[in-house]
């Protein structure tokens, strides 16, 4: 099947920030076909996407979807509480069909804004790939280690956990065109240095991303340093957790030089500026790591501490919140906020078929429509700076993911929106009626 997207303003997210006005792109079977300003060969279906813009999918570099069934649970907490009080108690009563509700929540909420491709880290991986699947998201799964008293029961120890990871991978791997696969240690303040060393080693041998909370807080950073070891990123680089692919969310608190290690080693960043900021956990030093070349991407976190997974928020919050920490206006342009939730966000997370519209290209594709908050155009480059900082989820009209339409006319197809919300719903309530003294 080839679908024609024609006389669109095509944006492509490329390294060169290449726009077409006004262009056509040809989705042929799961692939991008053509990207350019007019095409004349075949087509079995055109659509007129006059007066539209078309780009490629958002990247959403770090989240845990199942969280929406927490959403608002864990308001105006630090992460400690947020953790310890509110949202672990929760964790450890899910079952497997309430994970599957809130991930399902979590891919239609994302898909209408825009979002075709997601990192996740959690537990009852199957279920949440599975949710991935049946609404038709890309996600990278990276089922989530701790060690913990409250988890063994359930998770078992490090060890049998990451054996259950490892055969999670090679099962799920590439399933549907959709499903990617890496390795979650949770962070270094719920895991022994010996099973950081143990995890990233087990994954870098077998190619798997290893995705990791690092120096979220500054409790995190000074607890950590306090061993006089040196910083997390110097321990971990010494021990040869960094010695394959690393995705490290916030890294908020790392100290002066560790970039030097990100670098150094290819450790990417996914950031996320608003749940960072609604902890009270601080503004990670974005402009430095971009300044070292280390690859960044966008990340909502989860919905019980942003309370959305709007991906539009961030682009716009990121670039705002570097420039108010410098108290220059100049860091972090509108050109690179836009990359953080496209084409960065595939490096990021190693996914390099996805984030930009080139021949070739998995066919992830997202059609806005442009309203009043997209005028004036001065030049092409204008829509970008529109993009960043007037754009939203209020201009998705339809989405492609690995060629399939899935949203049209900001409706998802593939699934009963009703029915899920009612799903997720049943099981907040739940999930709350199962801890003693929690009111619903």
């Amino acid at each position: 099947m080839r679908t024609l997207l024609a006389g669109a303003v095509v944006v492509t997210c490329d390294a060169s920030h290449t726009i077409h006005i006004p262009g056509d792109v040809l989705i042929d079977g799961d692939r991008i076909a053509y990207v350019g300003p007019s095409y004349s060969g075949p087509y079995d279906r055109r659509i007129d996407a006059g007066g539209c813009l078309v780009m490629p999918g958002l990247i959403n570099a770090h989240t845990h979807s199942p969280m929406t069934l927490f959403r608002s649970l864990a308001d105006d907490v630090d992460l400690q509480v947020f953790l310890e009080e509110r949202v672990w108690p929760r964790e450890v009563v899910l079952t497997p069909e309430d994970v599957y509700a809130g991930a399902a929540l979590a891919a239609v909420e994302m898909l209408k804004s825009g979002v075709t491709t997601y990192a996740d880290m959690y537990f009852w991986e199957e279920q949440l790939a599975q949710a991935a699947l049946d609404v038709g998201i890309r996600s990278l799964q990276t089922p989530g280690i701790l060690e913990s008293p409250a988890w063994e029961a359930i998770l078992g120890t490090w060890e049998r956990r990451l054996d259950r990871v490892l055969s999670f991978c090679r099962d799920w791997e590439g399933r549907g065109g959709l499903i990617h696969t890496g390795v979650g240690p949770h962070a270094p303040y719920t895991l022994p240095l010996e099973a950081l060393r143990e995890i990233a080693g087990e994954a870098h041998r077998r190619g798997l991303l290893v995705h990791i909370h690092l120096v979220e807080t500054q409790r995190e950073q000074r607890e950590f340093n306090a061993r006089g070891q040196g910083s997390t990123a110097q321990i971990l680089e010494g021990i040869g957790f960094f010695d394959g692919p690393v995705l490290a969310a916030h890294s908020v608190w790392i100290d002066d030089g560790d970039e030097l290690i990100y670098a150094r080693h290819g450790v990417a960043v996914a950031h996320c500026p608003q749940s960072n900021a609604k902890l009270g956990s601080g503004i990670a030093p974005l402009a430095r790591l971009l300044a070292r070349e280390v690859v960044v991407g966008l990340g909502t976190d989860g919905a019980a501490t942003n309370n959305n997974l709007d991906l539009w928020e961030e682009i716009r919050l990121a670039p705002l919140l570097a420039k108010v920490s410098a108290l220059d206006p100049k860091p972090v342009p509108a050109g690179q906020a836009l990359a953080m939730a496209t084409r960065q966000g595939a490096a990021a997370l190693r996914l390099p078929a996805v984030g930009t519209l080139e021949e070739g290209k998995k066919a992830d594709v997202i059609l806005l429509n442009l309203d009043e908050t997209i005028v004036p155009i001065f030049t092409p480059s204008t829509y970008i700076d529109h993009l960043v900082y007037s754009g939203g989820r209020h201009l998705v009209d339809s989405v492609w993911v690995n060629g399939r339409h899935v949203v049209d006319g900001g409706h998802v197809r593939t699934v009963d929106e009703e029915a899920v919300r009612a799903a997720a719903q049943r099981a907040a309530l739940a999930v709350s009626r199962r801890i003693e003294g929690v009111g619903v």
